[in-house]
């Protein structure tokens, strides 16, 4: 769930917010593509490049997820789920329904979502991962799972405050928040 999420110049302009100054190249991130990521060192918060995927230590292969029902309890997740937290802005995340379409969530009013992820130093590079949640009503007709989100005003608790990071994991982003919209080819 979640292999897919864009960025553009909404993004940038948000990121700039963080001090961020460097060129973005908009349009679609994919697992192991690098991504301006939203990241706390200490009380300060700041944009770092990172990599999106961990590789898994037993088996070498490459996580993108993790359940945020079970990240606690996984070694390969639990510190980073204690005080490594970050926000992956995007503008908009698809998934792929049972007949293979496409369909592409965003929030209404050109908005932006701030999608919940943890990410850890591989090889010296540092990489995330996007937290999920069981889907609720508006991604249910497409996928059993959706990327975790918190509101804009919930960022610096999400990033800051450990002792926040469950609560604001079981909240609710309010359903308007999202809409799913389906993409169509006039030529398929």
């Amino acid at each position: 769930m979640c292999s897919r999420y864009n960025i553009g110049e909404n993004v940038r302009r948000w990121l700039a917010r963080y001090g961020w100054n460097q060129s973005l190249s908009v349009g679609d991130v994919r697992p192991q593509d690098c991504a301006p990521v939203l990241s706390a060192r200490g009380k300060n918060l700041l944009v770092v490049p990172m990599r999106w995927g961990m590789k898994n230590p037993k088996t070498g292969a490459l996580v993108i997820n993790a359940r945020e029902e079970t990240a606690a309890a996984k070694p390969m997740f639990s510190a980073s789920l204690r005080s490594q937290r970050c926000i992956l802005p995007a503008e908009r995340f698809y998934e792929w329904d049972a007949e293979k379409q496409k369909v592409t969530f965003q929030p209404p009013a050109g908005g932006l979502l701030y999608l919940c992820g943890l990410y850890r130093m591989d090889e010296d590079v540092p990489h995330f991962v996007i937290l999920t949640k069981p889907a609720n009503t508006v991604m249910q007709p497409v996928h059993d799972r959706m990327p975790a989100m918190v509101r804009e005003e919930d960022i610096d608790a999400w990033l800051l405050d450990a002792n926040r990071t469950k609560d604001l994991l079981e909240s609710e982003v309010p359903l308007e928040r999202i809409q799913a919209v389906e993409e169509f080819s006039l030529f398929s």
